[in-house]
């Protein structure tokens, strides 16, 4: 449970590729405080990245990385294996990529979150969990990583010094061993039923899985996904209604 009624609402986005888009970024972007951008492996080419971190500027939204495996045709959210050294090459050049654009526009990267199987993967996985927290130590020990608690990343993160964010998904259904269940494509989901399930996890600490069981969730942020065909009308109604109901959302920065 947030007790101070304070929390952040991530969004991942700039998941285009060239002349393919993924959603209104600009219309999404404005209802976040964070966003976790994506660096080129899994979407979001050169004039993305940098045209989604104008937006984050544009709107005072804090930005951060949103590392995946090398999948554009399948979107990061197939399971790869992958040498940890290589990851961790990996996961540092996607960090240095979009600190370019942070740079130029004047802005400072706040955090890294992986990306769809990565994500997955590295809460279970120590040698990926390592891999991404070397990647992330070695270009700023300041830099926050967003993951689920008591993951393996949560663990890894933690014991390097760190600062980590425990995150939910108010847009994605958990199973009963309260697992996010990954959508391979995103669906719609009606906008007030993800604001209550966001309300739920901020003022009661919980959230119910598939079968019923009310799982416990002690989260400072909370998940929007931006490939949805309604992602602009969900986090717009996420953040209205949390505010209404005495939540106030804030940047990572401004809460840890």
């Amino acid at each position: 449970m947030c007790a101070d009624s304070v929390v952040d609402i991530n969004v991942d986005i700039g998941e285009g590729y060239g002349r393919y888009r993924i959603g209104n970024d600009e219309e999404i972007i404005k209802h976040a405080t964070s966003a976790n951008v994506a660096a080129g492996f899994h979407a979001g080419d050169p004039s993305i990245m940098w045209t989604t971190v104008k937006y984050a500027k544009k709107y005072g939204v804090a930005v951060g990385v949103h590392p995946s495996f090398q999948d554009l045709r399948g979107f990061g959210r197939r399971r790869m294996k992958v040498d940890p050294a290589d990851l961790k090459s990996d996961v540092l050049y996607q960090i240095g990529a979009l600190a370019a654009f942070v740079k130029t526009e004047g802005l400072k990267l706040q955090h890294v979150k992986p990306h769809g199987a990565l994500y997955v993967m590295a809460e279970e996985d120590p040698e990926y969990a390592e891999a991404i927290v070397e990647a992330t130590t070695s270009f700023d020990p300041e830099l926050i990583i967003i993951t689920e608690r008591d993951s393996e990343l949560w663990k890894r993160a933690q014991k390097a010094g760190l600062k980590v964010v425990a995150e939910a998904f108010p847009d994605l259904n958990y199973d009963s061993q309260g697992k996010i269940i990954i959508e391979k494509v995103k669906q719609a989901w009606d906008p007030m039923l993800v604001a209550r399930r966001a309300i739920g996890i901020v003022k009661e600490g919980t959230l119910e899985t598939i079968d019923g069981k009310k799982i416990n969730l002690s989260v400072k942020t909370l998940c929007v996904h931006s490939d949805a065909p309604n992602s602009a009308d969900v986090i717009r109604t996420v953040r209205e209604e949390l505010i209404k109901n005495g939540i106030d959302v804030k940047p990572l920065s401004q809460i840890v």
